[in-house]
């Protein structure tokens, strides 16, 4: 089977519309990318108050999402934070943690991750409650594909500065406890990393026990600093011999969705052109699809959108492309107009959700 990236739908702030979460999976197959993950930080039913059901409408949008990746022949599933269960474990957790993964399976997902990224750590008993949790999850869910994101999925000190020191021997015994088809999640020597390498992924490789699921942060713009861009350029850094270093490639796009349409497409070229891949010709093709005066704009202001950023913008320029993107009538105009008027601008409640 050819290697193929997917997607992580797992951004802070500003969410998707169900439509448009609707309307991914065709486009995903036309992208040549094989897998949907859905783990938006904003849905608590499956972060902060994962304990609590699926409400009627919801479980009825999960339901077409997963029918709509099927159609589209994509692998489909869900992102679990079972926050709190990291610190502790006890029957009561397990039973209301049985309750949730039972609803997750009349979902009829084909992968399910476990995520205790960007959670409380540091304690002793992290690894063996994590287990547990994840053991009691498979025995429920024996079809399902897991993964798991442990909480320290990166070289990046910044995790230990606000997620507690890793404890001792905890990806031994991650590894240790973990079935060997039980993938784990990596998101680089940072956890947004400008580019990987073979040694990269060896030395993850050399620590998790088996090749890291890379979570590849880009183009994703949810952070205080990243929502002042838009990541526009193709995929670089991500050299096509990744599909023999790791164990597969997600990646995690932006809060605007169809800007991120106009990245997105790049990265299966990678892996399919290889050696021959050309970022400057991939984005061009994609731009081409784009409406003329549209193609013109993004075109003249890519540069100062990915590396300018709105704080570095004069309030006069900052207007003229106002004027400019107001005029065209398309979703990628008027997300571009949104960013500009700072309907993205980060807010850090969206971290406490």
């Amino acid at each position: 089977m050819t290697f193929s990236p997917g997607i992580i739908e797992g951004f802070y702030g500003r969410q998707w519309t169900w439509p448009q979460r609707f309307a991914l999976p065709e486009l995903l197959r036309q992208w040549r990318y094989s897998s949907y993950i859905y783990a938006p930080k904003a849905d608590v039913s499956l972060r902060s108050h994962w304990q609590q059901d699926f409400s009627a409408s919801h479980r009825d949008n999960l339901l077409k999402l997963g029918e709509q990746c099927r159609r589209a022949g994509i692998s489909w599933g869900l992102g679990l934070s079972p926050a709190g269960l990291q610190g502790s474990y006890s029957a009561a957790d397990k039973d209301k943690l049985a309750r949730k993964v039972s609803a997750i399976a009349e979902l009829k997902p084909d992968v399910l991750w476990v995520l205790f990224d960007d959670l409380p750590a540091g304690n002793p008993h992290l690894a063996k409650n994590q287990l547990a949790v994840t053991r009691d999850i498979r025995a429920l869910l024996p079809q399902v594909k897991l993964a798991v994101c442990p909480s320290y999925y990166s070289f990046d000190p910044i995790l230990e500065q606000l997620f507690g020191a890793c404890p001792a021997n905890y990806f031994a015994d991650l590894n240790s406890g973990l079935d060997s088809d039980i993938d784990l999640l990596w998101t680089g020597n940072r956890v947004i990393s400008e580019a990987y390498t073979e040694e990269d992924m060896a030395r993850a490789t050399e620590l998790l026990g088996r090749k890291p699921l890379l979570w590849d942060n880009y183009p994703v713009n949810d952070g205080r600093k990243t929502s002042r861009f838009l990541h526009l350029a193709p995929f670089t850094g991500r050299p096509w011999e990744l599909s023999a270093w790791c164990a597969g490639h997600m990646v995690n796009p932006m809060n605007q969705y169809h800007l991120s349409s106009l990245v997105l497409p790049s990265l299966s070229e990678v892996y399919t052109s290889k050696a021959d891949y050309s970022p400057e010709r991939t984005q061009a093709a994609i731009l081409r699809g784009l409406p003329l005066e549209l193609n013109r704009l993004i075109e003249r202001d890519r540069l100062l959108f990915q590396y300018t950023g709105l704080d570095g913008m004069a309030d006069d320029l900052k207007q003229r492309c106002i004027n400019d993107y107001s005029s065209v009538c398309h979703p990628v105009a008027s997300e571009v107009c949104d960013w500009l008027n700072e309907a993205y601008r980060f807010d850090p409640a969206c971290l406490t959700d």
